[in-house]
């Protein structure tokens, strides 16, 4: 007689790539007034059209801010006596929708007894002009009256022109223009992604998703035009498109094979978060990041880890990612990313640890009295799979081996498998030795967290001539996402 032990201890995984999808959901803060911000717009050019004294144009424009007094540029007024005698033009641009726009010119007179000059501003770049001062001569430091510019306003056609002219005899004096500006204000709104420009897509990193690797990272650029202290919230929401027609993120919410959403809340507890709980898509806290608050600009740096049964796809079916933002006053702004691949996933679990056969004779043939079934084994998979199963080459027992014959024509010390994943010898295959694998059951589709537990799993032994012994060897379980 032959007592065999084999003990069934091996398991075999087999991972491909993966794609992952990013939902967001926003935790809208309360409504609140709208603030209005100002914003500084500045002439960036000249055209001086006299003959006299012109000294640094530019520093009529040069500070940021408006109403800068430290710089000037300085014009002779008997020595030029012109109109115009300088232009100022070519103004800064915005993104901003202005509310109100109000015109500034900072000036100053210095040694003029009668000899005048003034300030006008043109709409049409230049062909009719408005006085906003005239018969100016040594007039005290100071701001012209404010000058309301249409929110509709052209600003490539504004122009502020100063002109000089004489009145007896020569003065010698100066005009000192300091500032040349306009205010503007504006209602900040979050921008992001390619919203703020075509060069600030969102990124994932990789660009075609893996589940369980360590870590996906998914960046979304945010802008705000009064500072990004005034961002509140940013999420971001991966979702299966199963048509690859690039749909709207609304019809997605958190589902472990198909929708994942993660937040970044300004004062939250936790400040990263994520509606994954329960399933094994989960946030890396530490490997997130978000800018500094004083900046304009900046990235929000999402990292996490893809869920075991997030949705292969293969084709035409693929992955987005959408990502929205929120500011404090409740404005929203939001992009996309389409079209990330998710690779394949799978895993195997062998839930019986051993298989034993007692008292086999030598020569016996695969039949009921050499089979061992009810072997349980599970099997996740985040898309269509094969189970499959192999051998050690050798067994050991007692000083002597036992050679696995994979035709099922075992001949002294030799022994022949089959298996199938149910209890039926007529469907069961030979088992090949390790590490070649043979299929066993090729219909296997997308499984949930939990997976799919395969408990009938059976394997019949053929002996050849074996002497009494008690052999061990390992038999291996493995999914595939081929053949």
């Amino acid at each position: 007689m032959w007592s065999d032990s084999l003990k069934l201890n091996g398991i075999g995984i087999l991972l491909v790539a993966i794609l992952i999808s990013i939902i967001i959901t926003f935790c809208v803060p309360a409504p609140r007034a709208v603030a209005l911000t100002t914003e500084i717009l500045k002439p960036t050019d000249y055209t001086f059209s006299a003959w006299g004294t012109n000294d640094n144009p530019t520093y009529a424009y040069d500070g940021t801010t408006g109403g800068d007094s430290s710089t000037y540029n300085r014009l002779g007024v008997y020595d030029n006596r012109a109109d115009p005698t300088i232009e100022y033009h070519t103004w800064d641009t915005s993104s901003n929708t202005h509310s109100a726009r109000r015109l500034y010119i900072r000036r100053q007179g210095v040694g003029n007894n009668d000899d005048p000059w003034s300030i006008s501003y043109s709409l049409n770049g230049g062909t009719n002009y408005t006085v906003i001062e005239s018969g100016l001569t040594s007039p005290p430091i100071g701001n012209t009256p404010v000058v309301v510019i249409s929110n509709s306003q052209d600003l490539s056609l504004l122009v502020v022109k100063i002109a000089t002219a004489k009145e007896k005899g020569p003065d010698n004096g100066y005009a000192y223009i300091y500032d040349v500006w306009l205010e503007c204000d504006f209602t900040g709104v979050p921008k992001v992604g390619t919203q703020i420009g075509g060069g600030y897509p969102i990124v994932a990193n990789p660009s075609a998703f893996t589940p369980q690797q360590e870590w996906t990272t998914v960046t979304v650029p945010v802008a705000h035009a009064e500072d990004l202290s005034h961002i509140d919230a940013v999420e971001v929401k991966v979702f299966y498109d199963s048509a690859g027609t690039d749909p709207d993120e609304s019809g997605f919410s958190s589902n472990a094979q198909t929708c994942a959403v993660f937040t970044w809340t300004r004062g939250g507890s936790p400040e990263w978060d994520s509606e994954m709980t329960g399933t094994t898509w989960s946030i890396n806290d530490t490997g997130c990041s978000k800018p500094n608050d004083s900046a304009l600009q900046g990235d929000w740096v999402f990292s996490f880890k893809v869920g075991k049964v997030a949705t292969y796809s293969d084709g035409t079916p693929d992955w987005d990612i959408y990502a929205e933002a929120i500011d404090y006053n409740s404005a929203t702004s939001s992009d996309y990313l389409r079209d990330i691949e998710m690779n394949w996933y799978g895993e195997v679990l062998a839930g019986t640890v051993a298989v034993d056969w007692y008292d086999i004779t030598p020569g016996s043939d695969f039949g009921d009295s050499t089979k061992q079934t009810d072997i349980t084994v599970k099997y996740i998979a985040n898309g269509p799979y094969y189970q499959k199963i192999a051998a050690s080459t050798t067994w050991s027992g007692g000083g002597k081996n036992a050679a696995l014959d994979t035709d099922g024509t075992p001949e002294a010390m030799e022994f022949s498998l089959k298996a199938d994943d149910i209890d039926n010898l007529g469907s069961a295959v030979l088992v090949t030795a390790y590490p070649a694998y043979v299929t066993i059951n090729s219909a296997g589709t997308q499984t949930s967290e939990s997976g799919n537990e395969e408990s009938t799993n059976t394997i019949w032994l053929k002996l050849g001539l074996i002497l009494d012994a008690t052999f061990t060897g390992t038999i291996y379980y493995m999914i595939s996402s081929t053949p």
